[in-house]
């Protein structure tokens, strides 16, 4: 088939999905295997555009969506899938050209606050895709909560990072918990869980994140136990597994 007349693999994330992916704790590393969204789109037999941005949060994910199918024609898009990140993470634009950054603790609200507009952005992703008739597959790439709940590492380039600190929950784990399992439960009947990998993101009812199904407690396909990012191998189980979760 020419390449012209591919249709278009549109995926966005963080930094497991971004192409230019570096290693903070390994920068001697070469890091430039093919990440999995190429690697789908060759099983796919399409074109891939990927909008990932290391270190982005679910509002950057799915605001990248929403400026790329609204400012470009979409009838040569085949699949659009969201690599959906972490709910603590903040995201803002800075800047006359906009240009987006992040933090890694969002110091306004709290995880349930967080929860609410991450599922709001989850479903507003999916109303874009029905709006436009555009094929679309969630995929919960990183836990959506847990590790803020288990208290957050820092950066792989803070000072701290090796110095075993941990972010302190600021709440009742268990008791807080469950109050977002009820929050996510409310969202059930509005998400297309059919088309959610990862869903209903609680381990307490079977939900996962890639990164901890396939990547974070396996050493043949993290780069190391200091950085838990896919590397090659990691890389293509993530390509194989949405491949198979397809349909």
């Amino acid at each position: 088939m020419s390449t012209k007349y591919k249709k278009i693999l549109l995926v966005s994330g963080c930094s497991n999905t971004d192409k230019d992916f570096y290693s903070e704790i390994h920068p001697e590393l070469d890091t430039s295997w093919p990440k999995w969204p190429e690697l789908l789109a060759d099983k796919l037999d399409m074109n891939c555009i990927n909008l990932a941005k290391s270190g982005a949060g679910n509002e950057y994910i799915y605001s990248s969506f929403l400026k790329y199918i609204t400012e470009n024609d979409t009838s040569n898009i085949g699949l659009v899938i969201p690599a959906w990140s972490q709910c603590n993470r903040k995201d803002f634009q800075v800047g006359y050209l906009g240009r987006w950054t992040n933090d890694r603790i969002d110091p306004n609200g709290d995880v349930f606050s967080w929860m609410r507009k991450t599922l709001d952005n989850y479903l507003s992703f999916q109303i874009l895709c029905e709006r436009y008739d555009l094929p679309y597959m969630h995929v919960q790439m990183l836990d959506i909560c847990q590790d803020w709940l288990n208290g957050l590492k820092p950066r792989l380039n803070d000072k701290l990072a090796f110095s075993g600190f941990r972010y302190t929950y600021p709440g009742l784990k268990e008791k807080d918990s469950k109050k977002i399992i009820e929050i996510i439960s409310k969202y059930e009947d509005r998400i297309n869980t059919k088309k959610f990998i990862g869903w209903p993101l609680s381990a307490e009812f079977d939900g996962f994140s890639l990164q901890t199904k396939l990547i974070r407690y396996s050493d043949d396909t993290k780069i190391s136990n200091l950085d838990t990012h896919p590397n090659k191998l990691g890389q293509e189980k993530i390509a194989e597994f949405i491949y198979d979760r397809l349909g």
